[in-house]
């Protein structure tokens, strides 16, 4: 018996979905190739990552992708970097942990895996995923702006009516009281923020509209001052990458629906980043399973009783 149309239609959706994920998500952040940093939800380019919990209140993971510290020796006066967590600080099971020959592993968090070896290959793959991130910063940065601001420190909506690939050069931005940058286009667009002086949220968002995602945004931040996250309930958002390769990004609490690469990565109250590199969980499927099963079923049952009803 001949498989139906419609049922052979459903296994090739299903087929498609299984090879999306089992190839995870492109590199990319917007319109800017990330190259081996794109591999990490929360990246540590020169010194460490400090995560004290407790868990925030988007989704379940605080780290929701693979992790890495990527320094490269010994940085006065601290004699190597480290990876520290405690409390309710969580991975998906999924995802691993990478820290560079020398750099330590400091955890309490029952949710945080072992570190993955220290070897030589993890330690070409950390340094790879570094220079790209410099490399994908100073791309950045070069692009020809499509418009340009000073400070930001009320609510404001950036729009495009076209898709297209939109860079903005930003002085600052500086928020609170909940105010907050909405991006705004069609899908298909990209939208590259390149930011020279600070980044201040507390509270305040850079929030995504039209046919915008987190995944579509990249936050180029080429300062050395602290990026700071505050606000109680996650309440400063960011829906974006953000790649700040010479300072610290600290979420104090604050929530990241992109990747965070940066210098050092700090979390405390909560705070959480999203990740876009985790590949879904194979029991996230059975439903599409299902759908295919009971689609190519239903035709088929449906085939039979009109040949039955012929010959009767």
């Amino acid at each position: 018996m001949k498989i139906n149309t419609l049922a052979k239609n459903a296994v090739v959706a299903l087929t498609t979905v299984l090879a999306v994920v089992s190839f995870g998500s492109s590199a990319r952040a917007g319109f800017v190739n990330l190259g081996a940093a794109g591999d990490f939800a929360a990246l540590a380019l020169t010194h460490g990552i400090d995560s004290s919990g407790p868990l925030g209140p988007n989704g379940q993971y605080t780290f929701n992708g693979n992790v890495g510290v990527a320094s490269s020796g010994p940085i006065p006066p601290a004699p190597s970097q480290k990876f520290q967590a405690s409390g309710s600080v969580s991975m998906p099971p999924s995802a691993k942990l990478y820290l560079y020959s020398g750099d330590t592993f400091n955890s309490s968090a029952p949710g945080i895996p072992q570190p993955q070896p220290q070897n030589a290959a993890n330690d070409a793959f950390l340094t790879q995923a570094r220079n790209d991130a410099f490399a994908a910063s100073s791309f950045a940065a070069g692009l020809t702006p499509t418009a340009t601001y000073g400070t930001i420190n009320n609510n404001l909506t950036i729009t495009e009516a076209a898709a297209g690939n939109y860079v903005f050069n930003i002085s600052s931005i500086n928020f609170s009281g909940g105010k907050a940058l909405t991006l705004n286009a069609p899908a298909g667009s990209t939208y590259t923020l390149n930011i020279s002086d600070s980044i201040v949220l507390t509270s305040g968002s850079i929030l995504v509209s039209g046919g915008l995602t987190a995944s579509d945004v990249l936050i180029n931040y080429t300062g050395t001052n602290v990026v700071q996250f505050s606000g109680g309930g996650n309440s400063s958002q960011v829906y974006g990458t953000i790649l700040a390769p010479l300072a610290e990004v600290g979420l104090h609490p604050g929530f990241v629906a992109g990747s965070v690469i940066a210098d050092r990565i700090t979390l405390s109250s909560g705070g959480q980043i999203g990740g876009m590199t985790v590949v879904p969980e194979m029991n996230a499927l059975f439903p599409l399973f299902g759908l295919a099963i009971a689609v190519g079923s239903t035709h088929l049952l449906r085939r039979r009783a009109s040949r039955k009803s012929m010959s009767a």
